[in-house]
């Protein structure tokens, strides 16, 4: 994603998982920060994370998978989310989800995307959280692809394996940067913020990181 040009530029790495809730709220917040921004140019890197690395390739049931990883709170976690989304203006559907994804393939897409990504991924976090979505069914990903008018780009990243190395890269620089929940954002290689903070905050950020072309 691109602002307008201007003297001043920040570049921002922003590893991120499709299935997590807070990764796009975090999502939302920064764009609202980048909105208060207009006269600094922002390009943003989509860096792969996976919440749950050992999710087999078909996925699993979301009730079973819920009942693993919480257990009895995952109704309050996701009652809290619910609320926080909406202060976002999200309105998060959780109850339209059958399965939890693997999304290995998800990010070997928006790796392949490149300048693409962004949209991608606000694509794919309303086909998932808000339609309730497969979204590791390939039919589902053509048909998001389709919608966004880059049929030829899903059958390009299909078609090669390019993604692969960089999503194995990405993996390997957030276990070098001790990364253990996300979103977790990079400013221009200089600052970093783990979660998904208030636009404030995040401006904060963004303005100590600007330096000049």
């Amino acid at each position: 994603m691109a602002e307008n040009s201007s003297s001043q530029r920040v570049t921002i790495d922003l590893y991120a998982d499709i299935i997590c809730p807070w990764c796009y709220i975090g999502k939302k917040r920064l764009e609202t920060a980048l909105a208060e921004r207009p006269n600094i140019e922002f390009t943003i890197n989509w860096r792969a994370f996976l919440l749950n690395p050992s999710m087999p390739p078909a996925g699993m049931d979301r009730q079973a998978y819920l009942a693993a990883k919480f257990g009895h709170a995952a109704s309050a976690i996701y009652g809290r989310i619910a609320m926080a989304g909406l202060d976002a203006g999200i309105s998060f559907a959780f109850s339209r989800i059958d399965r939890t994804p693997d999304t290995k393939p998800l990010h070997k897409l928006l790796i392949g995307a490149g300048k693409d990504s962004w949209a991608l991924s606000e694509a794919f976090y309303q086909a998932y959280f808000l339609d309730g979505r497969d979204v590791s069914d390939s039919y589902v990903q053509a048909d998001i692809f389709a919608k966004m008018g880059k049929t030829s780009l899903y059958d390009d990243i299909s078609e090669n394996d390019k993604s692969q190395s960089r999503l194995e890269q990405d993996l390997a620089d957030s276990h070098a940067l001790g990364i253990d929940g996300v979103p977790f954002m990079v400013f221009n290689n200089a600052f970093s913020i783990a979660g998904a903070h208030p636009s404030d905050i995040l401006l904060k950020v963004i303005d100590a990181s600007v330096r000049p072309e």
